[in-house]
């Protein structure tokens, strides 16, 4: 075999690889896996009394509550600890269009935030899935996006994911993590994407890695805040905002972590 045959050879398998993933959908990729037994979820789905708003979505890397109405998430909920970091460079190229989501419901495109003043703002954050490529291009699939404030997302919020993932990493802590919106009044960008008025987030921390809804007791460590969407904050300190899990119960309509008994959760909430 000639030398140019030779290379053309060991090309070709990785032109054909690069143009059979540049043109895989995001359901393709990562499709809505209900049969998924899901650590991302180990305390509880999120329930509200309508779930005709309730779209469940199950990935690997995370579970979330789509509304068609607001075409954007009601909730995402992801497990965190230092196995989900990685060397993963973070990925390029337009956001993702959910394209797992049923027919019907309109499918968000990255040209719905251009332009709108507000960024693609992460719940589950780039950087908390960078285990493998895969792991890190499932946290720009627009579902796991609501449209945040730059002062905002690039503020505030992120200082409180940096003290997040400085848990997991450096103190070798298991997180259970919800996140999502609160709305109030109709604004909305591009083709009907809802604005949440204010972004909360609350964290559920097990002392060690690998401890799970059995080991959640009364002494078990919440936080819990909730930011408004609005510029003037990106130099706020995360903890001005600090709330409880009874509070964003009570603005967003859901009641969290279903799956811990009824006298511990009481104490949660409250905290």
């Amino acid at each position: 075999m000639s030398k140019i045959l030779f290379r053309n050879f060991l090309f070709f398998p990785i032109l054909l690889f690069f143009a059979y993933s540049t043109y895989l959908s995001a359901s393709d990729i990562l499709p809505n896996n209900p049969k998924i037994n899901s650590i991302n979820v180990s305390l509880g789905l999120p329930t509200d009394k309508d779930t005709t708003n309730d779209y469940i979505i199950y990935r690997k890397q995370y579970v979330l509550s789509y509304n068609k109405l607001r075409n954007i998430a009601n909730w995402v909920a992801w497990e965190l600890n230092a196995s989900w970091f990685g060397d993963v460079a973070r990925y390029k190229g337009n956001f993702i269009t959910d394209t797992s989501l049923p027919a019907g419901y309109y499918r968000v495109k990255h040209s719905d935030y251009t332009n709108s003043g507000y960024d693609r703002g992460h719940m589950v954050m780039s950087e908390e899935r960078t285990s493998t490529g895969v792991d890190n291009m499932a946290t720009f699939i627009l579902s796991d996006i609501l449209p945040q404030t730059p002062d905002l997302n690039r503020g505030v919020w992120l200082n409180f994911e940096k003290f997040c993932n400085g848990m997991a990493l450096k103190q070798g802590k298991e997180l259970f993590i919800y996140a999502g919106g609160v709305f109030h009044t109709s604004t909305t960008i591009g083709n009907g994407i809802a604005v949440p008025d204010s972004c909360w987030k609350k964290i559920v921390v097990v002392l060690e890695k690998g401890q799970s809804l059995k080991d959640v007791t009364a002494k078990t460590i919440v936080y819990s805040v909730m930011m408004p969407n609005i510029a003037g904050i990106r130099s706020d300190s995360w903890d001005k905002y600090k709330t409880t899990i009874r509070k964003i119960e009570y603005s967003t309509g859901y009641d969290f972590l279903g799956l811990v008994s009824k006298p511990i959760r009481d104490i949660l909430d409250n905290k």
